[in-house]
């Protein structure tokens, strides 16, 4: 099915908004590679795809925001394969996503007991997605003593002391300044992911390419 260069060039904005959420979930991926790999994908399923934006209205969403949800389950998905491949492929690696710092953060950082009970002051395990998850406080400590003021007081509001009585910053805050802490404890323990030469880079493609392509495809 033949796209119009409107919907063309809402696909490639779309595409590279999801790609910078999505790096930021998963440190070992780049944000143009994941932008190329769901554009492409979205191309194979315009047909579908172009239904859908058809119905925005009917959702009470805008297409783009149609459009954000679709391409998000793809790079959802991709992320999630291409982060496994790469912790099979990279064994003595160690790469956090925001979601295990959230809970290293939430059940250890900021309790007390995590640096009093006898032979485990540096180690400490939680369970994320029925996976015991180890980290070394002391890496986790380097990493937010490197981050912003405005990151570390987001995090210590959030998750610091309940007698600190610290207004409660929003969620989107609290997303960003997680993700920003897992970026710097990735960077901290493996310099090499910050290339961003996972498994899966290529070149991407620019928004002109992006354009002709679908042209191509579309005839």
């Amino acid at each position: 099915m033949l796209i119009s260069d409107e919907h063309a060039e809402l696909l490639m904005q779309v595409a590279a908004h999801v790609g910078r959420k999505f790096s930021w979930q998963y440190p070992t991926m780049a944000a143009d590679d994941i932008a190329s790999e769901i554009v492409a994908e979205a191309l194979r399923e315009w047909k579908h795809n172009a239904a859908q934006l058809a119905k925005a209205a009917d959702y009470d969403r805008s297409e783009y925001e149609v459009l954000f949800f679709l391409l998000s389950r793809r790079a959802s998905v991709y992320c999630g394969k291409q982060h496994y491949a790469y912790m099979l492929e990279n064994p003595q690696a160690v790469v956090y996503t925001p979601r295990e710092v959230r809970a290293l953060l939430k059940e250890f950082y900021y309790h007390p007991d995590s640096y009093t009970t006898p032979s485990k002051d540096v180690d400490h395990a939680v369970a994320v997605d029925a996976k015991s998850l180890w980290v070394n406080l002391a890496d986790l400590r380097s990493a937010l003593d490197r981050v912003s003021d405005k990151v570390h007081d987001t995090i210590l509001a959030a998750f610091g002391p309940e007698d600190l009585q610290l207004p409660e910053p929003d969620k989107r805050r609290v997303s960003d300044a997680v993700a920003t802490l897992t970026r710097e404890l990735n960077r901290h323990l493996n310099p090499q992911i910050t290339s961003h030469e996972g498994p899966g880079r290529r070149k991407a493609m620019t928004n002109a390419n992006a354009l002709t392509t679908t042209r191509i495809q579309g005839n």
